[in-house]
């Protein structure tokens, strides 16, 4: 794997509290980084409070870290609403008393979910990368959402 894949709850409080407080290095919000920081919301809130709550973080993050949110980059809803549902319904299947976040987490990492073009099994990349889908939730074009079929 050539990412970083956090070992050690500080590792992950480093990017959790840093995403949350806008301090995390811009360098530092990668695709790993995006992903644990929605499946912490999943874990900690309800679906439709995890993904209020992304929408709004990831807003303030990318102005925080000198990024815009436009039309054509920055904050992309579809994206945002793929992701969220994603991890929500891994964190359900997958999260046990015997295990803690991270465990739950670096299972997510390391499985083929983390794929960053998981949401193309449900999305065309006209559809997906559109001004459209950036701006509004757009519905998938290929297939409903189906975890089962990643």
């Amino acid at each position: 794997m050539d990412y970083f894949i956090p070992s050690k709850q500080a590792e992950f409080d480093h990017i959790i509290e840093g995403f949350r407080s806008k301090a995390l290095p811009a360098k530092e919000w990668t695709h790993e980084a995006h992903l644990i920081a929605g499946l912490w919301h999943v874990a900690n809130f309800d679906y439709e409070d995890a993904l209020v709550k992304m929408r709004e973080n990831i807003k303030t993050y990318n102005e925080a870290s000198g990024g815009q949110n436009t039309d054509s980059s920055g904050y992309h809803e579809s994206i945002t609403v793929f992701w969220v549902w994603l991890l929500n319904e891994f964190w359900q299947r997958n999260s046990t008393d015997n295990q803690n976040f991270e465990q739950v987490c670096n299972a997510f990492l390391r499985s083929k979910y983390c794929n960053r073009n998981a949401a193309f099994t449900f999305y065309t990349r006209e559809k997906l990368l559109s001004r459209e889908a950036r701006l509004t939730f757009v519905a998938p074009d290929i297939q409903a959402f189906d975890f089962d079929i990643l």
